[in-house]
């Protein structure tokens, strides 16, 4: 793998725009299919855009990929994931897997002489975990939370991924780490208490990028947070990461996010383009196939867009009921404690009062 140069990773902003980044899902074949559609490769060199690419299986034809990317001289991620059936992301259960997943794909890269700038680091719950979430209630998630204490990977797993940040700085390679948005609230309160609930865990990376998804599957909605969720968190990110705008016809997975509407694609855009000046996108084949990507480098950054209100009240009233629940977790035994104290003293006074009031009255 090439050595990363610690200035310019990326080709830096111009002309106001902010650096855009394009995750890409796909399996080799369908990405070289990909990338002989006319004017793929030219759009994304002449923009200057990057692609981060998912690595699960280090075959040829992923070789002849990426070897065409560099070719072009097209910044890449090495966006590491696991394959399929054992669960993709990373997180507090599979530390050991994530430490042999980027040292294989090192060597895999340096066998083929291939180029990556960055290394891409996607830490979500275990997929068997959301399953389950799904069908929690209110007293399922507040026994989940209460309980996040009893989690005994945490250490290991924050210690061993701190290890991991630090062998690829050595090998000369910037991380992103990817983030669910209440890992920032988690951070905000001070706690761990999601990090351990959830089995996921803030890394040193040296981006932190938070997906601000407005997808949603919520009907209500009309399946879009209206970028409720960027302009939230989004002072708090070092970048952001907006859709998800999925390709209908490449997709297999059946639990995938509604897409974004180009328009809602342009919003979310702008409004982290407020925030930071690198933004990743889910993802190039969903754009590609909606032909969006030169929509998206037409896009007039100056333009000013709001938020609609009830969205925004929806994401505020979540988030401090869910600071006050962990700021409640964080001093519980402190609080009982003095709770203990306060009502030892207030019997103690409410005793000694009583002795007073029937303490006979000497004669005169």
């Amino acid at each position: 793998m090439q050595a990363f140069n610690t200035t310019t990773p990326f080709s830096p902003p111009r002309y106001g725009r902010p650096t855009l980044i394009f995750f890409c899902d796909l399996d080799a074949p369908e990405l070289l299919a990909l990338l002989d559609q006319p004017g793929v490769l030219d759009e994304l060199t002449i923009q200057g855009y990057g692609v981060a690419l998912a690595i699960r299986d280090l075959n040829f034809a992923l070789v002849a990929a990426v070897r065409r990317l560099n070719q072009h001289r097209i910044p890449l991620v090495a966006w590491l994931q696991l394959p399929h059936h054992e669960g993709s992301w990373f997180h507090l259960q599979n530390y050991p897997q994530a430490v042999e997943r980027y040292r294989s794909v090192h060597r895999w890269a340096k066998e083929h002489g291939l180029s990556f700038q960055v290394i891409g680091i996607d830490i979500e719950p275990p997929a068997s975990e959301l399953d389950r979430m799904q069908r929690w209630g209110l007293r399922d998630l507040t026994r989940r939370l209460w309980l996040a204490h009893e989690n005994v990977l945490f250490a290991a797993a924050r210690a061993a991924y701190t290890d991991l940040v630090g062998e690829i700085h050595s090998d000369g390679y910037e991380v992103h780490a990817y983030q669910l948005p209440a890992l920032i609230d988690d951070r905000r309160a001070g706690t761990t208490v999601i990090q351990r609930a959830f089995d996921i865990v803030g890394i040193p990376a040296d981006v932190e990028v938070v997906m601000c998804y407005s997808s949603v599957p919520i009907d209500s909605l009309g399946n879009d947070m209206g970028g409720a969720l960027i302009s939230s968190y989004g002072p708090s990110a070092d970048s952001i990461g907006v859709g998800a705008v999925n390709s209908i016809a490449l997709s297999s997975a059946p639990d995938d996010l509604p897409p974004l509407p180009g328009s809602a694609l342009e919003r979310d855009l702008l409004l982290a383009a407020h925030y930071t000046d690198l933004i990743y996108i889910a993802s190039l084949e969903g754009c590609v196939e909606r032909g969006l990507l030169p929509h998206i480098s037409r896009i007039n950054w100056e333009t000013e867009v709001q938020v609609g209100l009830p969205r925004q009240l929806v994401i505020t009233l979540l988030r401090t009921v869910l600071l006050i629940g962990l700021l409640i977790s964080r001093f519980s035994g402190g609080l009982f404690a003095w709770m203990g104290w306060g009502l030892f003293l207030l019997l103690l006074v409410r005793q000694t009062r009583h002795a007073m009031r029937q303490k006979p009255v000497p004669p005169r």
